[in-house]
């Protein structure tokens, strides 16, 4: 199960937002720099985060983005199900009709199971304990280079 770069670049940013706090809203700017995504793609990330009511927008002075659900309570499953058509490995996890040969398939219930222990690990984890382990592999980083 490959994420695409839309879903790659979506938690980042919304990592991003977590790691912020309630320090106000985020401008695009920041956030791109922050986690070198290109701001012409985040735009367009970011409107999909925010019809899907993962982030909410502020406009002029002082505007930006910002997390619309507690980081404690938003998974990352939450985020990436936002950005992406669908996570499953096969069109027939979805919909059995889509093959001939669902009943039949020798690897279907296979990749099923690994779809839904995949699916199970991202909603067992928090955008804020994603937001935490950045820092502090930032930190860990910063404190080698020190030596």
């Amino acid at each position: 199960m490959k994420l695409s770069t839309i879903s790659r670049y979506g938690y980042r940013a919304v990592i991003e937002l977590a790691k912020r706090g309630n320090k106000g809203a985020v401008s695009l700017k920041e956030i791109a720099r922050a986690q070198n995504i290109p701001y012409r793609y985040l735009e367009n990330i970011m409107a999909r985060l925010v019809a899907g009511g993962i982030v909410e927008s502020a406009r002029g002075r002082g505007g930006g983005f910002k997390l619309k659900k507690d980081p404690d309570k938003l998974t990352i499953f939450d985020v990436i199900n936002t950005l992406e058509n669908t996570l499953t490995p096969l069109p027939c996890i979805d919909d059995k009709n889509t093959c001939e040969r669902f009943e039949t398939c020798g690897a279907r219930d296979f990749l099923e199971e690994a779809y839904l222990a995949f699916v199970n690990v991202l909603k067992s984890h928090t955008i804020k304990e994603a937001a935490e382990k950045e820092k502090q592999k930032i930190k860990e980083i910063l404190e080698k280079k020190e030596v």
